[in-house]
């Protein structure tokens, strides 16, 4: 069986400066590693600006920065199941890609469903906060089934 000679692989120069960098020189457009789309980054920087996020910047957030021990804990007493907590606290504490954000996005949401219904939240000093939230609005997939589901009920109705 006669063996086929292979030609060596040519080195090519390694760059002094990395990709990203590179890619932002030569295009002008800076990459980020957030998953949250650059029209709607503004929306969401610093946690946002409704009622409650500033509830949850004001009880969580210090000199350092933002605590998740103390997000965690507000997310207790306010009545979220342990188990969730518990899930996204091991994540943050694993330091698992993109579980700071993945906490902060869906305890949150967690967090307004008990706002929007009690119309208050409660702080970590106990103490009772009240906070009036907008009703959700729906949007996409979600938006369409409804007009279909109550375009068919005029119809069944007439």
């Amino acid at each position: 069986m006669a063996r086929h000679k292979t030609n060596p692989v040519e080195e090519q120069p390694v760059a002094d400066a990395p990709a990203a960098q590179t890619q932002e020189a030569t295009t002008g457009t800076k990459t980020t590693k957030s998953i949250v789309p650059t029209k709607y980054a503004g929306r969401y920087k610093n946690g946002g600006e409704d009622a409650l996020a500033n509830f949850i910047k004001d009880q969580c957030t210090t000199q350092e920065g933002f605590q998740f021990d103390k997000f965690f804990d507000l997310c207790r007493k306010n009545g979220i199941a342990e188990d969730k907590v518990a899930h996204y606290q091991g994540q943050v504490a694993e330091n698992r890609h993109g579980a700071q954000g993945r906490a902060r996005m869906t305890l949150r949401n967690m967090l307004a469903t008990f706002v929007r219904k009690n119309s208050k939240a409660v702080a970590l000093d106990g103490s009772e906060v009240p906070l009036s939230l907008p009703k959700a609005a729906l949007t996409g997939a979600a938006k369409a089934a409804q007009d279909r589901a109550s375009t068919e009920e005029v119809q069944q109705s007439a």
